[in-house]
C-alpha cells in the first residue's frame, strides 16, 4: 500500500487514532472528517479501527453521523448510517437524533433521510425533550421537501408536542402552512380511499356481486360524495366542509406562528400560558 502522509501518521501513531479535541467538544478525528464531508478519510479511520470499541460521541453526545447530518454532508452521512445502524436512533443532549437534524437542514432528502428510515423506521415517531418530532423540526425550518418525504413514509401530522402544538402550528410561513395542510389532505385522502377500496373488496368477497339500478347508483354516488368529503375532513383533522376551522382550541388565543421574534421557534407567549416549544440549540 502506498503510504500517504495521512496513512503514515495513523500507522506510526496508533494510540492517537481517535485524538479527541477537548477544546472542541471532545470531537474525535472521525467527528471532524464527518463534519467536513471527508468520506475517504472517514472510511480509512473506520477501517483502521477508529470505532472498534464503541461509536464515538463528543461532550454533547453527538455522533459523527449527527455532525454530518447537521453540516449537510450527505455522502459521508449515508456511509456512516450503513456502517453503524445501531447509532441511528441515538439522541444528543437536546434529544435530537440524526433524522431530526437532517430535516432541520433539509439537504438529506435525496439519500440520507430515506436511508435513515430504511435502517431505523422507528425514528419516524421519535421525539426530543419537548416532544417535537422530525416533522415538527422540518416544518419549523420550512423544509418542504423533507415535509413531503416524512408524510410519504407515514409521519403523523397531528402529533402534539409537550405544549400541545402540532407540526402544522410551526409552519415557517403562511404559504408553507397552506402547502403543509394540502399535503396532509392529499395523503389522508389516499389512505382513506385505500381503506374504502379494501372494505368494498371485502364485501364483494363475503356477499358476492349485486346488480345496482341506475337510480340506486345516482343515490349512492351523491351519498358517497358527501360521506367521502366528511371522511376526508375528519381523517385529516380538519373541519367538515363549509365549516370555518381553527387549529387552536377555543381557550387558546394564538398559534405559534403569531408573535414570532428572531426565528420560527421563538414565540411571544400568551398571558398566563406556558413556554412554547424550542429548538435543541436553545435548551
Amino acid at each position: 500500500m502506498l503510504l500517504t502522509p495521512r496513512n503514515r501518521i495513523v500507522r506510526n501513531n496508533p494510540t492517537y487514532l481517535q485524538n479527541p479535541d477537548f477544546e472542541d467538544k471532545s470531537n474525535t478525528s472521525l467527528h471532524l472528517a464527518a463534519k467536513h464531508g471527508f468520506t475517504a478519510v472517514a472510511e480509512y479511520l473506520i477501517e483502521t479501527g477508529h470505532e472498534d470499541e464503541l461509536v464515538s460521541r463528543n461532550s454533547e453526545l453527538e455522533t459523527p453521523l449527527m455532525l454530518a447530518a447537521t453540516a449537510g454532508k450527505e455522502e459521508v452521512a449515508v456511509m456512516l448510517v450503513k456502517r453503524f445502524p445501531e447509532c441511528i436512533a441515538w439522541q444528543n443532549r437536546a434529544g435530537l437524533d440524526a433524522l431530526m437534524l437532517a430535516c432541520k437542514i433539509g439537504t438529506g432528502t435525496l439519500h440520507l433521510i430515506p436511508t435513515l428510515l430504511l435502517h431505523a423506521p422507528q425514528i419516524l415517531n421519535s421525539y426530543d425533550h419537548v416532544g417535537n418530532t422530525a416533522l415538527h423540526h422540518a416544518s419549523a425550518a420550512g423544509e418542504l421537501k423533507a415535509l413531503r418525504m416524512l408524510l410519504q413514509y407515514g409521519a403523523n401530522p397531528l402529533a402534539s408536542n409537550a405544549y400541545s402544538w402540532t407540526p402544522v402550528h410551526y409552519s415557517a410561513t403562511p404559504a408553507a402552512e397552506t402547502y403543509f395542510k394540502t399535503l396532509i389532505i392529499e395523503f389522508e385522502k389516499k389512505k382513506a380511499e385505500g381503506k374504502r377500496l379494501e372494505r368494498e373488496r371485502e364485501k364483494q368477497r363475503n356477499a358476492g356481486v349485486r346488480l345496482v339500478t341506475d337510480q340506486e347508483g345516482v343515490g349512492a354516488a351523491v351519498g358517497g360524495d358527501r360521506q367521502r368529503a366528511r371522511d376526508d375532513a375528519a381523517i385529516a383533522g380538519l373541519p367538515m366542509p363549509g365549516m370555518e376551522w381553527s387549529p387552536v382550541e377555543k381557550r387558546r388565543a394564538m398559534t405559534p406562528t403569531e408573535g414570532m421574534r428572531a426565528g420560527p421557534w421563538s414565540f411571544t407567549p400568551v398571558d398566563g400560558a406556558g413556554p412554547r416549544a424550542e429548538t435543541g440549540e436553545s435548551l
